[in-house]
């Protein structure tokens, strides 16, 4: 696909290939076209059985006019969720200078925007989306303590603000580019405080310094970068809707619930971005079958009624 002007890419393992069926329907849905780079460990989706043809390495499978996903297979035993900035320099390896942009976007949101706003974001400085757990003050110990632990590395972290952005979600204009390389070089310097791999998402907990590998990198990269553009939570649907993405940021994913039953049994009602993955899962990638498609939104709409109602202390 030559002459693109932005590349999207997200990584996946096991069941997530769910959720990246999903992405690319939203996508395609907001006019994005273009590719889809989907770095990948385990099996393909079972969605692109029979469809692929192999270029340069990469599996390539058409979503429909104007949308090619190319599964690109990781070699390396980490938690994908921490190769976001080597996934974002492949991508700049691979289709060169001619490339505008390069997003990065996690395989469990949807995008509700029209596409050229994503482009136009991008042009005024690194694109970012402050995260549900901000703020976090400067005089907060974690950012005091990585000031205190990259200065060993000759980096001299400074926080500009209190704003602590989401690591599902980066843009990034090739005026820009070298920010993945920074993003990744913060990471390795991690390791030395972390250890050399990383197979989970999320290290002890919040107390320690970095618990969340890439997202932490990703804000201390964000404080020493002079051009970046954030919006708000509601980016994300994170507190209140917005018009931009929604994120199904917690651990259990949309395609994973039992609507009903979890109501019952923990009193969680369906999210919006439960709502909105849901609507995106027939088209044009078909993720399930019409039959589970139905009996799962009918799933939804009876928790949601249930909701209304009941309350489980």
């Amino acid at each position: 696909m030559n002459d693109v002007r932005s590349i999207v890419c997200t990584v996946f393992e096991r069941s997530y290939h769910l959720g990246v069926g999903a992405l690319a329907n939203s996508l395609y849905d907001c006019n994005y076209r273009g590719v889809l780079y989907a770095g990948y460990r385990g099996a393909l989706p079972p969605w692109t059985t029979g469809a692929l043809t192999e270029v340069d390495g990469v599996q390539v499978y058409s979503v429909a006019d104007g949308l090619e996903i190319h599964f690109a297979l990781q070699q390396t035993d980490e938690m994908l969720a921490n190769v976001k900035p080597q996934l974002i320099q492949q991508v700049w390896a691979r289709y060169g200078e001619g490339v505008e942009n390069v997003f990065y976007i996690d395989c469990d949101i949807i995008i509700k925007a029209q596409w050229p706003h994503f482009e136009a974001w991008a042009q005024y400085g690194i694109a970012l989306v402050e995260d549900m757990n901000s703020p976090v003050a400067v005089s907060h110990p974690l950012r005091l303590q990585w000031t205190e632990y990259y200065a060993k590395f000759g980096i001299d972290y400074v926080p500009q603000d209190s704003i602590y952005v989401n690591g599902g979600f980066v843009g990034i204009n090739r005026r820009y580019r070298g920010f993945s390389s920074l993003w990744h070089e913060l990471q390795v310097h991690m390791k030395e405080f972390t250890g050399m791999q990383q197979d989970q998402i999320g290290i002890a907990d919040r107390w320690n310094m970095f618990h969340f590998m890439d997202q932490d990198a990703l804000n201390v990269a964000k404080d020493l970068t002079a051009k970046v553009t954030i919006m708000g939570p509601d980016a994300m649907d994170f507190g209140k809707f917005g018009y931009v993405m929604s994120h199904a940021a917690g651990r259990t994913k949309p395609w994973e619930k039992a609507f009903i039953r979890d109501i019952f049994v923990t009193g969680a009602r369906p999210s919006f971005a439960d709502k909105q993955y849901w609507q995106y899962v027939d088209g044009p990638i078909q993720v399930f079958s019409p039959a589970q498609i139905r009996r799962k939104r009918a799933a939804l709409k009876v928790a949601v009624f249930i909701g209304r109602f009941f309350t489980r202390t």
